[in-house]
C-alpha cells in the first residue's frame, strides 16, 4: 500500500491477521527469514521496519508487500511453500486474493475518479450498487461513500467478461450524471480497461448497458433537499449546515446524507447553502423534478428569511429561492421530542385527507390565534385537543424571543403540520387575505406551490420589503419523512 493512499490502511488488516497464524511467522527469526525469501523472489530487497512485536511487524511486512506490483503474490508463493497445506494458509490465500484483485487500480487513477465524483449527487446510486454486485452484495450501512462502495465491489469476483466489478459499477454512474461528466467517467473506465487489455470486453459491456434496463427516477418527481442549521462556536455566531437529498421518494424515503457544511457567518451559511442548491439543479436537471427545499431549524431560528437567499452564488439579477423552488420550514424541536409524534402524524394525515378531498385546507381545518397572552395560549392548548380535525395555526406573532415561541411550541406539541406567519406583522390584512387564499381556495395546486406564487408575485413588486410575500414563512412538516438530528437515537 503506498502513502499517498493512506485511508486504504483498514484493507491490510485481514491479512495481518491471518498471518499471524501461521507457524513461521510467530518469531522474529522466522519472518525476518520470510522477508529474505520473498526479496529473493522479488530480485530486490524489501525494505520492511523490524518490530519486536509480532503484529507490528507483520503489518510492516504487509504494508512493504503492497507497494510492489507483485510484492503480494511473491508473499503468497514463498509461504505455500513454507507452510503447504496449513489451515491457517487457507485465510491468508483467500485474504491476498481478495487484496490482488483490489490492487488492479493504482492509487492515483482512485483519487482521479473520487475527485470527479467529489459532490455528485446519484439519487439511486444503491439500486446500481446492488445490480452491479448482484446476489453476492454486502449490506452497507445507509449513509455510504462512493469509496466504500467501491472496496464492496473489489471484493467480489469479475463479471463473466472478466472486467472487475467497481469498473463496471464506474460505467453505470456514466449513465446517471451530466454528460461532460459521463464524458470523463467512461474515459477513466477505458484506460482501467485498457490497463487490464479488456477493450473487446468493455465495448461489449457497453453495448449490454445501453440495453439494459436500470430503474431511473421517473420525470417530474418531487426532489428533497434538507438543511439542518445549527449555531455552532463559542459565541454562537458560526453554523453548522447538516444536508440530506433524495430524488423521487415512490420507493420510500432514505435520503443521503452529505458531508456538513461549517460556516463562520450568516452571510457566509447563504452562500454554502446556494453552492448545494446549484449543484442539486445541475445533477437532477435531466430529470426535471419539483425540489422542495426544507430547512429543520431550532425554535430560536424559525425567523430567519430563508426563503429570501438568493439560489445562486452570483447573479446579475439575484432570485429568491422562494420565487423558484417550494421552499418551507420544519421544527427541530419537534423532530427531537418522540413523544409529541403521535398527535403529529395523526394530524398529518388528517391533513392529507382535507387536501385529497377539498384540495385545500377546510375552515375548520384552519385556526386563526388572536392573542400569546397566558390565558389565550391556555385557550389555545384547550382548542387543539377539543379538535382533531385542526391541521394549521396562523399565528398572531412572529416566533421570536421566549413570550412568542410559546404560542408555536404549543402548536407543535399538538402536532400541527402546517404554521404560517409574517415575519413583521401578523394582524396585517395583506397577511390574512394571503393565507386565506393559500390555505382555503380549492383547487389543484399544491398549498406549498401556492406559497410560492405570492413569493414570486412579491418579487415583481420591487423591493418593498413589507409586502406580504417577502415575509410570509410556512412550517410545514412531514412525519414521514424524518432525518435524525445528531444525538438523537434512530430506533
Amino acid at each position: 500500500m503506498t502513502e499517498a493512499n493512506g485511508g486504504d490502511n483498514g484493507v491490510l488488516w485481514p491479512l495481518v491477521r491471518a498471518l499471524m497464524r501461521v507457524g513461521c511467522l510467530s518469531d522474529l527469526s522466522g519472518r525476518n527469514l520470510v522477508i529474505r525469501i520473498v526479496s529473493d523472489e522479488l530480485d530486490h530487497p524489501l525494505a520492511v521496519d523490524e518490530y519486536p512485536q509480532t503484529t507490528t511487524h507483520l503489518f510492516s511486512l504487509v504494508n512493504a508487500c503492497r507497494q510492489q506490483p507483485d510484492g503480494l503474490s511473491a508473499l503468497l508463493v514463498v509461504l505455500e511453500r513454507l507452510e503447504p497445506g496449513s489451515t491457517a494458509m487457507s485465510d491468508v490465500r483467500r485474504v491476498i486474493n481478495e487484496m490482488i484483485v483490489y490492487d488492479t487500480i493504482s492509487p492515483e487513477d482512485r483519487r482521479q475518479l473520487f475527485t470527479l465524483l467529489s459532490g455528485v449527487v446519484i439519487p439511486d446510486i444503491g439500486d446500481l450498487y446492488r445490480y452491479v454486485a448482484g446476489e453476492a452484495a454486502l449490506d452497507l450501512p445507509e449513509q455510504t461513500t462512493y469509496q466504500e462502495m467501491f472496496r464492496a465491489l473489489e471484493t467480489l469476483n469479475a463479471n463473466v467478461n472478466g472486467i472487475p466489478k467497481p469498473i463496471v459499477f464506474v460505467e453505470h454512474l456514466a449513465t446517471r450524471v451530466r454528460l461532460d461528466l459521463a464524458v470523463e467517467l467512461r474515459r477513466w473506465v477505458s484506460g482501467q480497461a485498457g490497463k487490464l487489455g479488456l477493450d473487446t470486453e468493455l465495448t461489449q459491456l457497453r453495448e449490454q448497458i445501453a440495453t439494459t434496463v436500470v430503474r431511473k427516477p421517473p420525470q417530474r418527481a418531487d426532489g428533497y433537499v434538507v438543511f439542518q442549521v445549527e449555531r455552532a462556536g463559542p459565541s454562537g455566531d458560526a453554523y453548522r449546515i447538516a444536508t440530506w437529498k433524495q430524488l423521487d421518494i415512490t420507493d420510500g424515503w432514505h435520503p443521503e446524507r452529505a458531508p456538513d457544511i461549517h460556516a463562520a457567518s450568516l452571510s457566509e451559511m447563504q452562500f454554502r447553502v446556494a453552492e448545494v442548491i446549484e449543484n442539486v439543479e445541475s445533477e437532477w436537471a435531466q430529470f426535471e423534478p419539483t425540489i422542495r427545499l426544507e430547512f429543520l431549524l431550532s425554535t430560536e431560528l424559525l425567523n430567519l428569511d430563508v426563503d429570501q437567499w438568493q439560489w445562486e452564488t452570483e447573479s446579475r439579477f439575484p432570485e429568491p429561492m422562494g420565487c423558484r423552488f417550494l421552499v418551507s420550514v420544519r421544527s427541530l424541536e419537534r423532530m427531537k421530542a418522540r413523544k409529541w409524534h403521535r398527535a403529529w402524524y395523526i394530524r398529518w394525515n388528517e391533513l392529507k385527507a382535507q387536501v385529497s378531498e377539498h384540495k385545500s385546507v377546510t375552515k375548520g381545518g384552519g385556526y386563526q390565534n388572536r392573542s400569546n397572552a397566558h390565558q389565550a395560549l391556555r385557550e389555545l392548548v384547550s382548542y387543539f385537543e377539543r379538535t382533531p380535525t385542526v391541521v394549521s395555526l396562523i399565528l398572531s406573532a412572529p416566533p421570536t424571543g421566549a413570550t412568542y415561541a410559546d404560542e408555536i411550541s404549543i402548536a407543535l406539541r399538538a402536532g400541527i403540520p402546517m404554521i404560517i406567519w409574517h415575519r413583521w406583522d401578523c394582524d396585517a390584512e395583506e397577511f390574512g387575505a394571503a393565507v386565506e387564499k393559500v390555505l382555503y381556495e380549492s383547487n389543484a395546486q399544491h398549498l406549498l406551490d401556492r406559497v410560492r406564487v405570492v413569493r414570486a408575485n412579491a418579487y415583481a413588486d420591487g423591493l418593498e420589503l413589507r409586502h406580504v410575500g417577502n415575509q410570509l414563512t410556512i412550517l410545514w412538516d412531514d412525519p414521514e419523512r424524518m432525518v435524525i438530528p445528531e444525538g438523537v437515537p434512530a430506533a
